[in-house]
């Protein structure tokens, strides 16, 4: 796992070095160019000073031009990192003692040059008009050694504060992350429960963000696990109904005293039990429902063979009640869906349809193909659904005051839970005079016509 901590302090400190490196070759490099510089400059200065003092001796004569030459071969002879040269022309009339006797440069103005071994900066100073030439060099290690000793200056008190430095770059860096530790103790300490917001007043502005993406993320579970809450309560109350009755006509069927009674108190046992066996069927249904595996097994789904197989799987139920049971499809409209959760879809549908519609009433279904969508109607002559009470009845267990209907209230619900994960619409509208019409609008990416 990657320490933000650890991470922060390598990125600083190393930051912190390289800058410290740059800065110490800056000064390096521009203590050198100062210094060359300087004696470039005393170069021309000793050049032009050893001219004059050549040429005020020439002018004297033969013997204080002599004694001049003696003098300064004297007075420069110790210093060995010091040369110089004088020419007449073509004769060397005065050099150092540690100059070679021909001619250490060449090339008028400053240079660089090798001698005895080393690396050594000339200065050639050429007097066309009285015939002397002066070439004077210093060696190239004094630089170095100044500079040498100016990065030193400079390098040690860097040196010696690095620690200090790290201390106070990992005491920062410690102490800017304390919200972010306070953050982890917030959370780790909160009961599995809690879904209260995060207070986010001493949060970093960095990862206000990430806090408000957890405060939505608790609010969502919340939400969540409320309607869990809710759906589990509603359970409970809707099964204890047919499990009541089962249990009161069990004791009617054990004290009757003739055939009839017991048979009619058997008949409202296997009628409970349906109720029973159809709630935890639908229940089932609804906690299989993950968006997410759908998803991942949607797949092309021809349509009119699917709602064949559920008229004719309902057909049964609506003889019963001499329902006229009707579909109106085209040959080869394919939509992409989860072949299970579109059965379970049209099942849902049509037994709504069904156990709403009276006897001798009619349901049909109805698909048309638009040009970016198809639809799926299913319409009945039941009793309908009021406009302000379309919104209701998606909800789990919602059932309408006075229906005569024995449903959980689940069926529109799963079918909604099911059009929402296929990216659907799902609308309710009247049917004529009398009835329901309930549209599944799937679009167009959803739905291709086979040709």
């Amino acid at each position: 796992m990657i320490s933000i901590h650890r991470h922060m302090l390598f990125i600083l400190l190393t930051a912190f070095f390289l800058v410290w490196m740059v800065a110490v070759g800056f000064t390096t490099w521009n203590t050198r160019h100062r210094i060359e510089q300087v004696l470039d400059a005393q170069l021309v200065q000793g050049a032009n000073f050893l001219w004059l003092r050549v040429k005020d001796a020439r002018d004297r004569g033969e013997d204080a031009l002599a004694e001049v030459i003696k003098d300064t071969e004297r007075t420069f002879s110790r210093i060995e990192s010091f040369t110089f040269q004088v020419w007449d022309g073509r004769s060397l009339i005065l050099k150092s003692a540690n100059a070679p006797n021909e001619r250490m440069s060449s090339r008028p103005g400053t240079g660089e040059g090798t001698m005895n071994g080393g690396s050594w900066r000339y200065y050639y100073r050429v007097d066309a008009f009285d015939g002397f030439d002066v070439i004077i060099g210093v060696e190239d290690d004094f630089s170095g050694d100044v500079v040498k000793a100016v990065a030193i200056r400079y390098t040690w008190p860097m040196l010696l504060a690095m620690p200090f430095v790290g201390l106070a770059i990992f005491y920062g860096v410690t102490r800017g992350l304390a919200p972010l530790r306070e953050l982890a103790t917030q959370i780790t300490e909160r009961s599995p429960y809690q879904m209260s917001p995060i207070d986010a007043a001493k949060v970093p502005q960095e990862v206000e963000g990430i806090v408000m993406s957890l405060n939505n993320l608790l609010a969502r579970l919340e939400e969540a696990i409320e309607g869990e809450r809710r759906f589990t309560a509603n359970a409970s109350h809707e099964l204890r109904t047919p499990l009541a009755a089962i249990h009161v006509q069990c004791q009617v069927a054990l004290r009757a005293t003739d055939s009839e009674e017991r048979d009619r108190a058997l008949q409202q046992i296997s009628q409970s039990v349906d109720r029973a066996t159809r709630m935890v069927a639908q229940l089932l249904t609804l906690a299989r429902l993950d968006p997410d595996t759908v998803e991942s097994i949607l797949k092309p789904i021809n349509l009119r063979r699917l709602l064949e197989e559920e008229v004719a799987e309902v057909s049964p139920s609506a003889l019963e009640k001499k329902i006229d049971i009707g579909l109106e499809c085209p040959d080869d409209v394919t939509i992409s869906a989860d072949s299970e959760s579109l059965f379970i879809l049209a099942r849902n549908l049509l037994d709504n349809a069904i156990r709403y519609t009276p006897e001798g009433g009619g349901v049909t279904t109805v698909v048309e193909q638009g040009d970016d969508e198809v639809r799926l109607s299913v319409t009945d002559t039941g009793p309908g659904i009021a406009p302000e009470e379309r919104d209701k009845v998606l909800d789990r267990f919602y059932r309408i005051v006075g229906s005569a209907s024995s449903g959980a209230g689940l069926g529109l619900s799963i079918v909604n839970r099911i059009v929402e994960m296929h990216g659907a619409r799902l609308e309710l509208s009247d049917n004529g005079p009398h009835g329901l019409k309930v549209t599944v609008i799937f679009p167009r990416e959803h739905s291709t016509v086979s040709t």
